[in-house]
């Protein structure tokens, strides 16, 4: 049988190892089944049975004692039959030929008046995975199908699945597939499930089970009597169906509308993806649903547990992104609790950005301002990053200026490191003087206390660009220019820009700054970018000192916004695979799952096994080549 989805198979796994300590104890385990057997002893034989499974579990070679197992088949005890046939189930594949013995007590045990007994039995005998079993399962599922008693018939439907896998040929010539069809509308809900899940598994290569009204409408009505897990079932599967008339479709959401009130997140989402899905064809119909489901997810995320809250935000920030204003008017939903984790903190602030528009963002500026107290730095450093973001997005740049100067008075120094960064790109949308000329007394109050790199960059980059209105911005450069080699490539790369722009604005002061600073930076070939940098500018210089100026101090358009990383084809991808991990991801299930028959892993290895034959081909290739020149140089003398 082929591996699926890369996994090898536990119950058929081949044991392990048998430590030497364990042999001995594997040998009285053998003598006390038989001498427990021999005295019709069932506690005594229940507990060898249970040492048995105990060393199974810790991967302890127990193949030794099939043949023990195999006559402790017969035992009428439910608990012993249960530990005898996970045994013989996991050692089958090692022992078929041994295995097959017990085929007679487990199509006795098919026939047993209790359900329990039959139901097990055939689990187990269509667990076995030997071809020799396949005529034998055969005979009993064509009768267990029947049976009486739902537990059988779940059991049933599963081991249908099973034979599916080891003989197509017989599965077909039992017909099961048309049996399995009437088997959905079973009164139970079990079997009705179960059957779903094996058609769709059976009819992969087909595109799964085929919808039509007389199948959805009947599993539509009965939602009420299914468990959760069976709900989101038949959820899923009714997504494929597409409505005749739009009458069907407010047929079928009247029918899903309880469920979006229900307690469990899994069902609420999958209700949620239906209700979008009929809809996207209808654009206002379609908004109108999401101010319908808004309620439903704000009360999930405002009672569930921090695990599953944070599963109800994913979904939120991804619904967010294509209707930012239905979630608008409920922004303190979104405000962060004391309790709440980093990871529920951080998708909250990012939830919050998309969600702020000229009329709340006053408000969120000042809830997000409040967090810079925050015990968590992570969650500090986002906070104000996130108020640089909604100043960027919005007209919020007054508010912005006076939480930014109280940032910047404060005594943390991580706090005005973020606040710089984020200043970097504040600046560049609100060029007014008049309204960031106030920053410039506390941007440079500290500054020989900075020693984070993205903070100098953002520093560096503030005095090139602002330095005509700092009076000690050249003596700051100059101090950076003399411990030039000593910063990072990144100050190194911002500080040629910015004294030479300062050139161009106090020239007295700078001329004599910039010289050795371009010749240090031109003969130094540590990095690059750097020395090309350096290069480009003292060349423009030389050239045309005017054309150099028009060059490096263009005038600057305001920037408006910035440009989102996630694209439009993802966002939609994700929207499809809505209600599962690659929402959570925030990626398409494509990208990190690995669907392939054998291990997950295997062609890794392959590859890396072709590089190291590729390897030694070549070294081998070098030897030779090697071992010839010194043949023709041991000639050539």
């Amino acid at each position: 049988m082929p591996k699926r989805f890369g996994f090898s198979n536990f119950m058929g796994a081949k044991p392990a190892y048998t430590p030497v300590e364990k042999k001995g104890e594997i040998n009285e385990l053998k003598a006390q089944l038989n001498q427990a057997e021999a005295e019709h002893d069932q506690n005594k034989k229940r507990d060898c049975l249970k040492r048995v499974v105990a060393y199974m579990t810790l991967g302890i070679d127990t193949s030794p004692l099939f043949a023990e197992m195999i006559m402790a088949c017969a035992a009428k005890d439910l608990v012993q039959k249960k530990m005898v046939y996970l045994y013989l189930c996991t050692h089958a594949e090692t022992n078929p030929d041994i295995a097959i013995l017990a085929i007679n007590t487990l199509q006795k045990d098919c026939k047993d008046e209790s359900p329990v007994v039959r139901g097990l039995a055939l689990r187990s005998i269509s667990s076995l995975r030997i071809p020799s079993i396949v005529e034998y399962l055969v005979t009993i599922l064509r009768e267990a199908i029947k049976d009486p008693s739902p537990y059988v018939r779940k059991t049933a439907v599963v081991a249908s699945c099973k034979l599916f896998r080891m003989s197509p040929d017989d599965f077909e010539k039992l017909k099961i597939v048309d049996k399995l069809q009437t088997m959905i509308k079973d009164p139970d809900a079990h079997v009705c499930c179960n059957a779903l899940v094996v058609l769709n598994e059976v009819l992969e290569n087909e595109g799964g089970i085929i919808l039509s009204k007389q199948l959805v409408y009947p599993l539509l009505n009965r939602l009420r009597d299914l468990h959760e897990w069976q709900q989101c079932l038949v959820l899923e599967l009714v997504l494929k169906y597409v409505p005749e008339n739009e009458e069907e479709m407010f047929t079928i959401m009247n029918l899903l509308e309880e469920r979006l009130w229900g307690s469990n997140s899994s069902v609420i989402l999958a209700a949620t993806h239906l209700f979008l899905t009929l809809t996207q064809n209808l654009p206002q119909l379609h908004r109108q649903v999401y101010a319908r489901l808004k309620e439903p997810l704000l009360t999930l995320i405002a009672t569930a547990p921090m695990e599953t809250a944070y599963t109800c935000l994913c979904h939120i920030k991804l619904l967010i992104s294509r209707e930012p204003d239905v979630f608008a008017d409920n922004y303190k939903d979104f405000y962060c609790r004391y309790n709440d984790p980093s990871f529920v903190k951080s998708l909250k602030l990012e939830i919050m950005v998309q969600i702020a528009n000229e009329k709340n963002y006053t408000d969120i500026m000042t809830e997000l301002a409040a967090y810079v107290t925050d015990v968590q730095v992570d969650t500090v450093r986002r906070s104000i990053r996130s108020m640089g973001e909604i100043a960027l997005k919005t007209n919020a740049g007054k508010v912005a200026v006076t939480h930014f100067l109280e940032f910047l008075e404060m005594d943390m120094g991580f706090v005005r490191s973020e606040t710089l960064n984020v200043l970097k790109d504040f600046l560049r949308k609100y060029t007014d003087i008049t309204l960031i000329e106030p920053f410039f007394p506390a941007i440079i109050k500290d500054w020989k206390e900075m020693d984070d790199t993205p903070c100098k960059v953002a520093f560096v980059w503030i005095l090139g660009e602002f330095g005509e209105y700092i009076d000690d911005a050249p003596y700051i450069l100059e101090h950076y220019c003399e411990h030039f080699k000593e910063e990072p490539h990144q100050v190194r790369l911002e500080l040629l820009t910015s004294c030479t722009k300062m050139l161009f604005k106090r020239p007295p002061e700078m001329q004599p700054i910039l010289g050795p600073l371009l010749n240090e930076a031109i003969s130094d070939f540590s990095h690059a970018d750097v020395h090309d940098r350096a290069l480009l500018y003292y060349r423009l210089l030389v050239k045309d000192r005017s054309k150099a100026a028009q060059i490096v101090c263009c005038r600057k358009e305001a920037v408006e916004h910035f440009e989102s990383n996630e694209s439009a084809e993802i966002k939609d991808k994700l929207f499809e695979e809505f209600n599962s991990l690659s929402v959570i991801f925030n990626m398409p299930a494509e990208r990190f799952i690995v669907k392939f028959d054998g291990v997950l892993g295997e062609e890794e290895e392959e590859e890396e096994e072709e590089e190291e034959e590729e390897e030694e081909e070549e070294e081998e290739e070098e030897e030779e080549e090697e071992e010839e020149y010194q043949a023709r140089g041991a000639k050539v003398g």
